[in-house]
């Protein structure tokens, strides 16, 4: 059973951020990118790379780094960066999600921690805002994990109470897997949960599913060259706590991608789940890296031949229920995606 697990997850259940993709479908060590994939590709939690980081996802552009995803209880959220804002420069000068953080290693050739604060200037519509940061130093694995347990809110609306949580990224890991059934066992008294994978990774686990479904028999099947079938089904375990049962909102972009994405298609199938937002990407594919501390590039090998319920899922991706576009260039503040989403809730609970 545990073998199965780990062939899928190794095999395909991994996402890609594609802003810094070459042709070659690989990611260089000069972006933030490259130390996500590298953490979560890790032998173990001593070969995940710390480094100096903000919390940010973002592309460069050549007016600055635009910002894409805020990581809840980093200091780009603490100092009131948003989806949108553009970092012109630090310092004074022109800012690199890696480099401007990192110019410093030690003799074994790993990166220095910051001790002091980086005044950064940023973009947002037409005014110009700096600030001081104090990044912190630890490895993407972590900071994806606290970020989703950080992201957690419970609110009222009208007179029935919503509970949101953004799964940054999951992970296979006992005590990860034992914290995902917490932060929906603190939600159950809710009368609808938002589920939010924009921006989202990872590793996906039979026990994911359980957190939701109650009845098993239609996990999806996965079929891959010569001929294997997985029925998820057969890999889940008995569950020791009550799975949510009530309406779901499911937030997806293009930066969805595997095994958030394959979560998304399995809650899909459920009729009190809606999928909002923009179409994913279609990455279930695997990543490939022959040595966790060396800097070659870290190289993606697409799920060609990797069929989800009978359907070629690499490069089709899933087209969300309820439609709302929201370009990462959007300067207006708010979030139509997520207000759709407690709306669509308001409308079946």
């Amino acid at each position: 059973m545990l073998r199965f697990l780990l062939i899928l997850g190794c095999a395909f259940f991994t996402s890609l951020v594609n802003s810094q993709i070459n042709s070659q479908n690989s990611v260089t060590a000069d972006s933030l990118d490259y130390y996500l994939f590298q953490s979560f590709l890790a032998a173990d939690s001593q070969k995940r790379i710390s480094l100096n980081h903000i919390g940010i996802q973002g592309k460069q552009l050549e007016t600055g780094f635009l910002v894409t995803a805020v990581l809840e209880g980093y200091p780009a959220h603490t100092i009131g960066l948003n989806r949108g804002d553009l970092i012109t420069s630090v310092d004074g000068e022109p800012f690199h999600s890696v480099n401007t953080f990192n110019s410093e290693r030690d003799v074994n050739g790993a990166f220095t921690p910051i001790t002091r604060k980086h005044q950064l200037t940023f973009q947002r519509n037409d005014t110009t805002i700096k600030v001081s940061v104090l990044p912190v130093f630890e490895n993407l694995f972590d900071s994806y994990r606290s970020a989703t347990s950080n992201s957690v809110l419970e609110f009222s609306a009208g007179n029935k109470s919503i509970g949101y949580v953004r799964f940054w990224a999951l992970s296979r890991g006992t005590n990860d897997l034992i914290n995902y059934q917490e932060l929906i066992a603190s939600l159950d008294h809710c009368d609808g949960i938002i589920f939010d994978l924009r921006n989202s990774f990872g590793y996906l686990d039979s026990q994911h599913l359980d957190l939701v479904f109650n009845n098993k028999d239609n996990y999806f099947i996965v079929t891959e060259p010569p001929g294997r079938n997985y029925d998820f089904a057969d890999l889940s375990s008995n569950l020791r706590f009550e799975n949510y049962r009530k309406p779901i909102a499911l937030l997806l972009n293009e930066d969805t991608r595997g095994g958030t994405e394959l979560f998304a298609h399995q809650l899909a199938k459920l009729q009190r789940v809606i999928t909002i937002g923009s179409a994913t990407a279609g990455k279930i594919g695997r990543f490939r890296i022959k040595n966790e501390f060396a800097t070659a590039p870290i190289e993606y090998q697409p799920a060609t031949e990797v069929f989800i319920d009978g359907i070629l899922f690499e490069g089709l991706g899933i087209e969300p229920d309820l439609s709302v576009q929201f370009p990462y260039e959007t300067t207006t503040r708010g979030d139509p995606q997520y207000d759709a989403a407690v709306n669509a809730l308001l409308g079946i609970i």
